[in-house]
């Protein structure tokens, strides 16, 4: 008998891709209709740093009067409400001084195509590990194509935001830690210090359990702090790290907004004492790292279920974090996924279909935009990678005549 094409299982996955490109379509038509738009969304920060490697000097890219002479040039006056000032580590500024220009709008997309090459290489990674779990070839399709949809992606490319290189040493860290390739699990975690605070939670449990993966991690952080000293010289590095304090004075930048605990409480308590909300806030965090910790040294071994409930405490818990770097859960939603295959809760060919409907629904609750929606969101894959045999249907055994 011929296998049916457009089975359940293909038909789903046609119509959640068919709804998420016509929902892209529509952001897209929205923004080159208003490309002037572009200036006041997440880029601009993004801009500044590579417009001053190029025509400054990269020893000047954490000057702050200098970022906002940058800002001047590009923002007309009623645009420059706010100030948000380059405060990522130097590790993309050379290749951000190449892709910009005094042409904003062509090296917005310039950079997209950048980010494009993290966001792709990062899913090669993720299907090859998937591949050796000997996932069949149409789920392995389904995987790789749900990963290039997934909604939290395509925002962080609207915003210019380098979430995708994010995302890439994290499923790197994902693929080395699964594969016993401990070198690679220690890459990641280095390129996840584009979000020093995501890397420092991944990181510090390591020095419990497969202490390998923490000294490959602290040699490639070496690196990458060398090839920064290279870049931005000591002057450039003080400056990183004095344009991080100022971010995280008082309540720090947009935290209203964020997805984390402390974006919780802030919406909760708008009026809260910014000493008391960092000691909860921070509190937590170490809280957080320190759970993970216990959990590493009381393990037997290190899996998917564990790597995702990292991925989710470090959105969760971390002091900074906003929607774009949602697109990291697209980790435990692949984790949840072959937790619930392996479990025979469900089959492969339906549980490669769970990344795919996270980012619909992610991509639907972005209408009425409800943070509640995004936390449920998080608690449920917590529970299928940890619990999946709650989520295992009942099966009535056949009583006797």
């Amino acid at each position: 008998m011929k296998r049916r094409v457009l089975d359940l299982r293909n038909t789903l996955f046609l119509v959640g891709i068919v709804f998420l490109a016509a929902w892209y379509a529509v952001l897209l038509v929205f923004m080159f209709a208003h490309l002037e738009r572009l200036k006041i969304i997440d880029y601009r920060a993004m801009y500044m740093g590579g417009y001053i490697v190029r025509y400054e000097s990269p020893a000047r890219l954490y000057d702050l009067d200098l970022q906002r002479r940058v800002q001047a040039l590009v923002l007309s006056p009623d645009q420059a409400t706010s100030f948000y000032p380059f405060n990522h580590p130097p590790f993309l500024a050379k290749i951000l001084g190449w892709v910009t220009n005094k042409d904003f709008t062509a090296s917005y997309f310039r950079w997209l195509l950048v980010l494009l090459a993290f966001h792709l290489t990062g899913l090669g990674v993720l299907v090859y590990l998937f591949r050796s779990f000997r996932w069949r070839v149409g789920e392995l399709w389904i995987i790789g194509i749900s990963g290039l949809f997934f909604y939290p992606v395509f925002v962080s490319y609207l915003k210019g935001q380098d979430s995708a290189f994010l995302l890439l040493g994290v499923s790197l860290w994902t693929f080395g830690l699964l594969t016993a390739r401990d070198r690679f699990a220690g890459l990641g975690l280095a390129l996840a210090a584009i979000r020093p605070q995501v890397a420092l939670m991944l990181a510090i449990p390591f020095i419990f359990k497969r202490r390998k993966v923490w000294w490959w991690f602290v040699a490639w952080s070496l690196i990458l702090i060398a090839y920064s000293y290279l870049l931005v010289g000591v002057q450039g590095l003080e400056g990183f790290v004095q344009v991080l304090l100022v971010s995280g004075q008082g309540t720090g930048f947009d935290v209203e907004y964020m997805i984390t605990l402390m974006g919780a409480l802030l919406r909760l308590f708008p009026n809260i004492d910014p000493v008391l909300f960092d000691i909860i806030g921070y509190g937590v965090y170490a809280l957080a790292i320190l759970s993970l910790c216990v959990l590493w040294a009381k393990s037997r071994a290190l899996r998917f279920e564990h790597i995702g409930l990292a991925v989710l405490f470090s959105m969760v818990f971390s002091p900074h974090m906003h929607s774009h770097d949602l697109s990291l859960l697209l980790i435990p939603a692949l984790g949840a996924a072959a937790t619930l295959a392996a479990s025979k809760v469900l089959s492969q060919k339906y549980a490669a279909l769970l990344p795919l409907c996270v980012s619909v629904l992610l991509a639907l609750n972005d209408i009425p935009s409800s943070k509640i929606v995004v936390y449920l969101v998080m608690l449920a894959l917590a529970l299928l990678l940890w619990f999946p045999a709650w989520f295992k249907p009942n099966r009535k055994e056949p009583q006797a005549c």
